[in-house]
């Protein structure tokens, strides 16, 4: 698994993702809208020209890019996506996520492997003191990727979420910079 910019190439396999019948759908933010044709069209086109002006339509000089393809090492294939946004720019919160598109790479691995890097890179490339991630108590290989990577389950909102019916918890797992320092010196505790 690598982390790379995108390439025009990964935009066709992307908008097929994007298709509401795909299973990711059931897992990253299920309790959110599925894009319709018209808004996949419009965020593959929003992508599209950031890939066209090397990302300056989406990022400013001083930060890092906003998403990287999550890819195969053996081929470079399309796997899915990272990205980051802020919680609150005013004190440099990010708050990351990761989506495997193609169920084929989930439970080997490469959700854990991308958030890792990703977290690794954001805080090489800021000063952020600090990034986190949200999902909701039902995706439990979400849970166990933040927590096999030592961040902490720093907020549950109970009752906020409901998917297919059922009532779950919003949950939001932090870590702090020296944490993740830490973390990374002690070789990746609990791996």
């Amino acid at each position: 698994m690598v982390l790379r910019p995108w390439q025009a190439e990964d935009l066709p396999v992307y908008r097929e993702w994007l298709r509401p019948h795909h299973e990711w759908h059931l897992w990253d933010g299920p309790y959110y809208a599925r894009p319709t044709d018209d808004e996949a069209d419009e965020i593959v086109a929003r992508r599209a020209r950031e890939i066209e002006t090397d990302g300056a339509a989406a990022s400013t000089p001083d930060l890092p890019p906003r998403s990287l393809v999550v890819a195969s090492a053996a081929d470079g294939s399309f796997w899915g996506t990272v990205s980051w946004y802020w919680e609150s720019q005013e004190t440099e919160w990010a708050r990351i996520g990761v989506v495997l598109h193609d169920p084929a790479v989930r439970g080997r691995g490469a959700g854990t492997a991308a958030i890792e890097q990703w977290t690794t890179l954001l805080f090489a490339a800021t000063g952020w003191r600090r990034l986190d991630l949200a999902t909701w108590s039902g995706n439990h290989a979400m849970s166990r990727v933040a927590e096999r990577l030592g961040f902490t389950l720093e907020a549950r909102f109970r009752k906020a979420r409901v998917v297919r019916g059922e009532v779950y918890d919003s949950l939001v797992y932090g870590v702090l910079r020296e944490e993740w320092a830490q973390w990374c010196h002690d070789g990746g505790a609990g791996r």
